[in-house]
């Protein structure tokens, strides 16, 4: 796997995850005017697509804005898209992410629900509610909505939605700096990553990442001391941490291992802790050494 940092901002990430299907143009919906003659029966006209009114130009101001973090500009164009197009998906998922995006998850949620009565077989909306149960801190919806994401990737049903790799589960504060979390549908790259969780610093710019993953090469000493486990397919995890230096040289750090696949919650208390003590990773070659591979000393 490549373990460069991307850089962007917090903000530039959630639009990318949550409201790409936004900045996708709508096809218009083209219905024949039969020939009206005796013979020639009348077709069966399809009810109108709610999304297709909407002003695509407003809708990509909403989203320049909210990149930009123009929040009550970002929010005052999705509200009157809204009020334009109150029975559409996607005008009230934009509003609900402009509520999000703001840390104002319990006033995105019912633009959400409302977005899931309209569209109930559309993961995107899913995904969103996913972080909104996150930030408000409803442990037991949040995972609810992570199955049911769970399973539209696996169900056969949804080819584009099964081509997305990870999906974020939540933006957290800390400080002066910002954490995204990610979970991977699938163990992610060389080292298997579970999960990524990125930080940024206050400018939006990533500073390094710290992964839950289940390296294969320390696979081999866990099933020597806990053999019963690993033969039902218990793994060994640790909790590594990543930088990357201006000329792209790479650094890792391992904080921990995990004799089993610890939860969510677990995981995601001990990165907040390691990144409000300043913990981060140190270089594993002296200065002039070749890039290093990242790997486990322990």
């Amino acid at each position: 796997m490549n373990h460069s940092l991307s850089r962007f901002s917090p903000a530039v990430l959630l639009t990318v995850l949550s409201i790409a299907p936004f900045t996708t143009a709508l096809q218009a919906q083209v219905l024949t005017v039969p020939t009206q003659t005796a013979k020639q029966p009348a077709p069966s006209l399809q009810p109108p697509d709610p999304d297709a009114k909407i002003d695509p130009q407003a809708q990509a101001k909403v989203i320049a804005d909210l990149q930009a973090k123009n929040f009550n500009d970002a929010l005052a164009g999705a509200k009157a898209i809204l009020a334009a197009n109150p029975d559409s998906p996607k005008a009230n998922k934009l509003t609900g992410v402009v509520l999000l995006d703001q840390q104002k998850a319990s006033d995105a949620l019912p633009y959400f629900q409302k977005a899931l009565q309209l569209s109930p077989d559309d993961p995107t909306i899913n995904a969103l509610l996913v972080q909104t149960y996150a930030q408000t801190g409803d442990k037991a919806r949040r995972d609810e909505q992570r199955a049911i994401l769970r399973g539209y990737h696996s169900d056969g049903k949804h080819p584009a939605f099964a081509q997305i790799p990870a999906y974020l589960i939540e933006t957290i504060p800390v400080g002066d700096k910002i954490i995204q979390a990610i979970e991977f549908y699938e163990p992610a790259g060389q080292f298997h990553f579970y999960y990524r969780f990125s930080i940024f610093d206050s400018t939006g710019k990533i500073q390094s990442f710290i992964a839950l993953e289940s390296d294969d090469a320390d696979q081999a000493l866990y099933s020597q001391q806990h053999p019963k486990e690993a033969a039902t397919g218990e793994r060994r995890f640790s909790l590594d941490g990543y930088s990357q230096s201006a000329d792209g040289h790479v650094t890792q750090a391992l904080y921990t291992f995990y004799d089993s696949q610890p939860s969510y919650d677990d995981v995601r208390a001990l990165v907040i802790k390691l990144v409000q003590e300043g913990k981060s990773p140190v270089p594993a070659a002296g200065p002039g050494a070749p890039n290093p591979q990242p790997g486990h000393n322990g």
